[in-house]
């Protein structure tokens, strides 16, 4: 899990760093590695393909765990509350109790934001490769579209706290030094091991945009059933649970992630609206009749 972008804002309107430039990724160098699509697909097709957000995974987790804090803060006061009257049945509670509100209304200020991270807001943020136009669109947190030249681009492998390591894309000022805004690419990692994951990855999404849509449609086995309509909760599981790999520890996280972030996933993706690109965005991501390369949920193996 790695919120860099979502809990807090990527710096802009800064020059590029050594080590951004030392690990950018070219848009013509071929890597000589099988791609991997990461169960990050929406839909694709010759056109267009399309994303999941790097917060997408593990949605959820930030709502269970401030929706505990809630209830335990709502529980501990709603005992005071309860107390002070039998207690003080007679007179003198409405002091006491207004004190407790008081203090309780910070937490639960820090809850209700905290809450808005993931609840309340969009079910994931798409972002569309288009190949034939070569512009890339970002579905931003606050539900406006970045559009972009792929050319013009900064790819890099970008280091973040704690070990982490993810792709970006940094656009770029006129001046070719600044960067004007970033937009993370789906997966990410921990420590040098997985980097060779998310350049896997990139070769997918580099390949399908420089060579064209016949390797990654051959690659990707299930594409992700949310383009127009809610997760389905086992759906949700089985993302959650693809984060961790398949070694024995993430088999053992798995029973964790049902009982306890699953629910909050649920609870997240419901009260979220589903991202819908403007009409602009779709008037230029036509896909053609009888599309070979044409790829979305509806072609997943069956259950």
């Amino acid at each position: 899990m790695e919120y860099s972008g979502l809990t807090g804002k990527y710096p802009v309107d800064r020059r590029l760093t050594q080590q951004e430039r030392d690990d950018q990724l070219h848009q013509k160098q071929h890597l000589d590695m099988e791609p991997a699509y990461q169960l990050s697909v929406i839909r694709m097709n010759s056109t267009y393909l399309e994303l999941v957000d790097k917060y997408f995974g593990w949605k959820g987790f930030i709502t269970t765990f401030m929706g505990s804090v809630l209830l335990i803060i709502t529980v501990f006061f709603g005992a005071m509350f309860i107390d002070i009257i039998i207690g003080n049945s007679k007179s003198g509670w409405l002091s006491p109790l207004m004190m407790f509100l008081v203090m309780g209304l910070p937490g639960y200020f820090f809850l209700y934001k905290g809450a808005h991270y993931e609840a309340f807001a969009y079910t994931h943020y798409p972002i569309r490769f288009n190949r034939k136009t070569r512009m890339v669109h970002v579905f931003r947190l606050n539900g406006t579209v970045l559009s972009v030249p792929w050319d013009e681009v900064f790819f890099c492998m970008a280091a973040l706290p704690k070990r982490y390591w993810e792709i970006q894309g940094q656009v770029m000022a006129p001046d070719g030094v600044t960067v004007r805004e970033t937009f993370p690419l789906t997966v990410h990692g921990v420590g040098e091991g997985d980097k060779k994951v998310l350049l896997a990855f990139w070769e997918l999404v580099r390949r399908y945009m420089e060579e064209g849509p016949e390797d990654a449609y051959h690659r990707v086995g299930i594409c992700m059933d949310i383009a127009d309509k809610y997760e389905k909760v086992i759906n949700g599981f089985h993302r959650m649970h693809a984060e961790g790999g398949s070694n024995i520890i993430t088999y053992l996280m798995a029973a964790f992630m049902a009982i306890t972030i699953l629910p909050g996933r649920y609870i997240a993706m419901r009260t979220s609206k589903i991202p819908q690109w403007p009409q602009e965005i779709e008037a230029v991501n036509v896909v053609e009749p009888n599309d070979p390369y044409f790829r979305d949920a509806s072609m997943n193996p069956e259950d």
